[in-house]
């Protein structure tokens, strides 16, 4: 069944409530509910919420996420125990919402402050802060990048999580698409972190657009059309990721959180690249055409493609794959002309559209953080991007 523009408004407001009541307790208890960086790409949905539907919950929800937000670390330990992508989703957050006339600028601004510094002081400098002689064979094959956290045996001088392994499958102390891509989009939207921000497009443009033996960032899945794969996939001595090897990079899977986060990316980075527009711009489009090939599937925009497997078997953290994916389409509809145009076509349309519906006719029922920061991203687009 296909529904009206009030169908999905309605259904927002009632997605947002039971999200916004939720977030609230989060289990009652920050230290076995959600986790911290989880409640940073909630809280940006929440955003989108007030902006299309109703800002009149702003102050209230303005405290919530400020408590939430520093319960939440304190049941890692600390800041220094939180992975440096954690710190990207809130650090992202913070910065729509300090640009954002019904909230409060000081608990934002805080929040910040203290996410932005230590992703921007750790994540970047993982290989030259490793301990001499170790790992010495997986330092990055293109110059730059970050990391989401240091490895083992790294000095304690810097803070952070020291766990990280790039000889193993496990999802920590590697140079992932997501760590990377939030740190770009973090940069870029902060005027007083261009050098960060050029630094990182440049590393994530070479891996898009690598000739080099390993694959690319770039999983061309048709004519015109592709998606970004999760991580790098080779280094510096000549090791590569793909195939057998031991670093969990899959040629042939890719997760929809990060083809939103490289579509935001894409569209951000154009003002600031002309000689690279063309390129950007047809990134871009091939990513959505991309995730109405390979992600549209069963009447939805999924979480993963149906290819390969999730890392790791984390099937938790992936579920919010389409949440991030449908904030950042709504953003550069809001944000880039070009791309609004594209986003009208009749296929985009429908891809919305019937994703938005299968929200609507789905049964109702307790939901997750997770579900219902995923339901109200669509809904809240479908609301603004239906004609």
């Amino acid at each position: 069944m296909t529904n009206s523009a009030n169908s999905y408004r309605s259904a927002a407001i009632n997605n947002f409530n039971a999200l916004t009541k939720l977030y609230a307790t989060n289990d009652d208890d920050p230290c076995t509910g959600v986790a911290f960086w989880k409640l940073g790409t909630s809280f940006d949905t929440m955003i989108d919420f007030l902006d299309v539907i109703d800002s009149s919950s702003a102050s209230t929800l303005e405290q919530t996420v400020f408590d939430q937000f520093n319960a939440s670390a304190m049941c890692l330990g600390g800041f220094d125990n939180a992975w440096f992508d954690d710190f990207g989703w809130w650090t992202v957050a913070a910065q729509r919402a300090l640009e954002r006339p019904y909230f409060k600028r000081p608990k934002f601004k805080w929040i910040h402050d203290q996410c932005w510094k230590r992703f921007r002081e750790n994540a970047p400098f993982v290989w030259e802060r490793r301990t001499t002689k170790t790992f010495d064979d997986y330092g990055p094959v293109v110059t730059g990048g970050v990391w989401n956290a240091y490895w083992t045996g790294t000095s304690c001088d810097f803070p952070g999580p020291k766990n990280g392994n790039p000889e193993n499958k496990q999802l920590v102390g590697i140079q992932n698409t997501v760590t990377n891509a939030l740190f770009l989009m973090a940069a870029q939207r902060d005027s007083n972190s261009q050098t960060e921000a050029e630094s990182e497009y440049q590393f994530l443009f070479k891996w898009l657009t690598s000739k080099l033996p390993f694959p690319s960032l770039w999983w061309t899945t048709g004519p015109n059309a592709g998606l970004v794969r999760e991580r790098v996939s080779g280094f510096a001595s000549g090791k590569s990721a793909s195939g057998d090897e031991p670093h969990g990079f899959e040629t042939d899977w890719a997760w929809t959180g990060d083809q939103g986060l490289m579509l935001g990316n894409l569209s951000d980075a154009i003002p600031g690249h002309p000689k690279d527009v063309g390129l950007l711009f047809s990134m871009a489009k091939g990513l959505l055409a991309g995730a109405r090939q390979e992600l549209f599937k069963n009447g939805a925009v999924q979480n993963w493609t149906t290819s390969g497997w999730v890392p790791d078997d984390d099937e938790s953290d992936y579920q919010t794959g389409t949440g991030v994916f449908w904030r950042n389409v709504l953003h550069v509809f809001n944000t880039n002309s070009e791309l609004r145009n594209f986003l009208r076509q009749t296929e985009y349309q429908t891809m919305l559209r019937n994703s938005a519906d299968a929200v609507v006719n789905a049964p109702t029922g307790n939901q997750s953080i997770e579900t219902l920061t995923n339901r109200t991203a669509v809904l809240v687009a479908a609301t603004a991007m239906l004609t």
